[in-house]
């Protein structure tokens, strides 16, 4: 167990705490995860089996574990900045573990995610981490290129138009106000725009003095900004994912509907729009997201407000429209952070990633279109 974090087995024993010395009466295997475009924490599969009949009901089998360190592809990707990361790893596990135990009795048709088993932030550091449901095997995230195909994209629609109807019609039941989105404050922002300045580095040619022109969609009170647009249009407030990229979405191999969402680490409340705006710019190409942006809200709209009385429905189109053009700035900041860890991951020979050369330079050539194409939205605004 040379490569396993203390913690692991820790973690697994306080699971099967009912079981006496589970490591005796299960054989566990313990199997780090190497994930190259997972670049944040050290995750683990856990695979159980019973040794005996008389603790066979006891088995929970497979599941997951992340706890929060660094992982080495971070490392990698950002090596001058290991502490400050760790730092806010920290606080992105927090959020997480709190968003599974406030909502592991919830059920939210159309948009599962894990469940749930143990978690333990880290101001407990010998029992840091998260342990949940695994669907190895059974469901698989897609890469960033190509992205999400047009039935994917409208099965996300439905996902989110269901999840933001039942948090609605359940606002008076759920912690809304413990998710204000403190994460993303000054420093956080400004960190953002330093690291995205990056990509300026990457690739001058195209992008010399690009970032620099929208630092504005960097504002430190973007958060704030951001409420008060959704309070001033009438919008209601929502739990968002807020990191609804391709790898924190999960789908069934076989059936190639959404199997789950996971990595809620940035979850915080916001407007309807702040995951589809991610959705869109993070997951489609530029022209796919031009060409179809008015029909995939469309179809958003049309499923949201089918969950409510005609006289009840709580906004319109227009107000979704325009609520998508409120925060694209705001949101596309942390798009454009994403792209630029993104484009050094394809362009970085040394990570243990499947694709040949070729194939990874014109990956990461998608990745920067998608950055232009943000950039030249954000300058026309």
């Amino acid at each position: 167990m040379s490569e396993v974090a203390e913690v692991v087995p820790k973690i697994i024993e306080k699971i099967f705490s009912e079981v006496p010395e589970p490591f005796k009466n299960f054989n566990i295997a313990i199997k780090p995860l190497k994930n190259s475009r997972s670049f944040w924490s050290e995750c683990y599969q856990i695979i159980v089996k019973s040794n005996s009949e008389e603790f066979e009901n006891r088995v929970v089998s497979p599941f997951f574990v992340k706890i929060p360190r660094i992982s080495a592809v971070n490392l990698a990707c950002d090596p001058d900045n290991a502490e400050e990361n760790t730092q806010i790893l920290q606080a992105l596990t927090a959020r997480e573990i709190q968003f599974y135990k406030d909502f592991k009795t919830i059920n939210f048709p159309g948009f599962p995610f894990p469940r749930f088993y143990y978690g333990e932030s880290f101001e407990n550091e010998s029992m840091a981490g998260l342990a949940c449901e695994d669907f190895s095997g059974i469901g698989a995230s897609i890469d960033f290129v190509p992205g999400f195909d047009d039935g994917q994209t409208l099965q996300l629609m439905e996902s989110l138009a269901h999840f933001h109807a039942k948090t609605i019609q359940i606002s008076g039941e759920i912690p809304l106000d413990k998710y204000t989105n403190d994460l993303y404050d000054q420093k956080w922002m400004r960190m953002l725009y330093n690291d995205t300045l990056d990509f300026e580095k990457l690739v001058p040619e195209k992008l010399v003095g690009r970032i620099q022109a929208v630092e504005h969609a960097f504002d430190e009170d973007s958060v704030q900004k951001s409420d008060e647009l959704n309070r001033e249009s009438g919008m209601p407030f929502v739990i968002v994912h807020n990191d609804l990229n391709t790898s924190n979405i999960l789908w069934n191999i076989e059936t190639g509907r959404i199997q789950a969402f996971i990595d809620f680490q940035h979850v915080s409340k916001g407007a309807v729009t702040h995951d589809i705006i991610r959705i869109f710019c993070l997951g489609l190409s530029v022209k796919n997201r031009k060409e179809n942006t008015d029909r995939y809200l469309r179809h958003y709209y049309d499923i949201f407000k089918q969950q409510f009385p005609e006289s009840k429905i709580p906004f319109t189109f227009h107000q979704l429209k325009q609520s998508y053009s409120d925060h694209f700035n705001y949101i596309n900041a942390t798009s454009l952070f994403s792209l630029t860890y993104y484009y050094k991951m394809y362009k970085d020979e040394s990570l243990d990633m499947k694709e040949e050369s070729k194939e990874r330079e014109e990956k990461a050539e998608e990745i920067l279109s998608r950055a232009i194409g943000i950039l030249d939205d954000i300058t026309m605004q």
